[in-house]
């Protein structure tokens, strides 16, 4: 019987995965592993003793059009349904997919032997009821995120699962935006679907040792006993640890995405997370984690913006039609941007991260809002109500094709 698993990075994030790699190979020397590059190598010296596959080398036929499309984390999950039927078709039997900030701790196997009953397995964020929260994560976030956290998703070679890998990679090539708008959170929402959709052919896995995560630390108790780490009792071993949001450089805060945990609240977690870090830095971080992302720029080093990604939707879905995305040549998006005055380049990086270019309350706001208090004064609340009305739906840059239309 032939096991798969594998993972999908940029560049940047190859000492996780390659960290990874090194605990499946501790207890599974014998699975098939493989990390799928959602990048390039390009001519960059990546050291790596694990299989590495550049997805431009995996069948997808709209893969310009989905790098260009989607931000980097959009793509990476994009690719993971095209991935597992490209393993389905080269006879593999049951696929893991892991994500590359997480770590193997205990044997897989229970994992396998539950895909000879069920054709996919899903773990859920969350695995008990509170009338009183008090999670790390709000209950709303994971409204929108999702019910169920693709950091592990387990499948079948079956005709069900080859059915849901369709079903998926339909819907990924062209809606796995992070989109609170549309509804949409990646690869990750739609899985929602997948219990109503296939009932009782979907394993729901209620295993608290399974992806393990800053959103659910508040519901599951990690011990150590034997020089063995369990979940809540010695039922449940760790099996797979999701590092979510750590910065390495800043471990104590256990994850940029979060403030009520720290290591020194949270002790019973230093040792596992400190581990973590300095396997990251053994697995060449520091080099690894600045490389670039190749889908980032386009041909002339220009960066790539979520307003050339966004626009770009809008267009195709009013039934525009470019070639060549990433070029600067004539004919080319670049040049049709050029062309109407809307293109926008940001060598400084200022309009990546707002937040680090103005602060977290930047006094150019003040100004903003006189000018509102301004525009209600002259106009009146009615009008202030209708242009408030106007920008919820045209703040989009989905919306904003009129700045190209003739």
């Amino acid at each position: 019987m032939k096991n798969a698993i594998f993972t999908i990075c940029a560049k940047n994030y190859l000492a996780h995965a390659k960290t990874l790699g090194d605990t499946i190979k501790q207890f599974h020397p014998e699975c098939d592993f493989t990390i799928l590059l959602s990048d390039e190598i390009d001519g960059e010296d990546i050291k790596c003793d694990y299989k590495i596959i550049e997805s431009k080398n995996i069948g997808i036929v709209e893969f310009e059009k989905m790098s260009f499309q989607y931000d980097v984390i959009e793509f990476s999950t994009s690719v993971k349904p095209f991935f597992i039927k490209k393993l389905f078709n080269e006879g593999f039997e049951k696929v893991l997919y892991i994500d590359p900030d997480m770590v193997v701790y205990s044997s897989l196997d229970f994992l396998f032997y539950h895909l000879d009953t069920y054709h996919a397995i899903l773990t859920p964020h969350l695995l008990k009821p509170y009338v009183n929260y008090t999670g790390a994560t709000t209950e709303e976030e994971l409204l929108f995120v999702g019910i169920y956290n693709l950091g592990f998703f387990g499948i079948k070679n079956s005709a069900v699962g080859i059915n849901i890998a369709d079903w998926w990679m339909q819907k990924l090539s062209n809606q796995c935006y992070a989109d609170k708008e549309d509804a949409l959170h990646v690869d990750q929402k739609w899985m929602d679907f997948l219990p109503s959709l296939y009932t009782n052919e979907v394993l729901i896995l209620r295993h608290p040792g399974m992806n393990l995560a800053f959103w659910n630390f508040h519901e599951r108790a990690l011990f150590k006993q034997n020089n063995t780490f369990y979940v809540d009792d010695t039922s449940y071993p760790l099996t797979i640890m999701h590092f979510s949001g750590l910065d390495a450089d800043n471990a104590e805060a256990v994850c940029r995405k979060q403030t009520k945990y720290t290591l020194s609240i949270i002790p019973e977690y230093r040792e596992i997370f400190e581990d973590y870090v300095i396997n990251l830095y053994k697995n060449d971080l520091e080099r690894l984690s600045i490389m670039p992302y190749k889908y980032n720029y386009f041909d002339d080093g220009a960066g790539i913006l979520k307003y050339h990604r966004r626009l770009y939707r809008g267009l195709v879905n009013e039934g525009e039609k470019f070639d060549n995305l990433f070029s600067t040549n004539a004919g080319s998006y670049y040049s049709f941007l050029e062309k109407n005055n809307a293109m926008l380049i940001d060598n400084d990086g200022k309009y990546k991260a707002l937040k680090k270019t103005y602060g977290k309350e930047p006094a150019i706001f003040k100004k903003v809002f006189k000018a509102l208090l301004l525009f209600k004064a002259v106009f009146g609340i009615k009008r202030y109500y209708l242009m408030m009305r106007f920008f919820a739906i045209y703040n989009r840059f989905e919306k904003q094709t009129f700045l190209v239309k003739k």
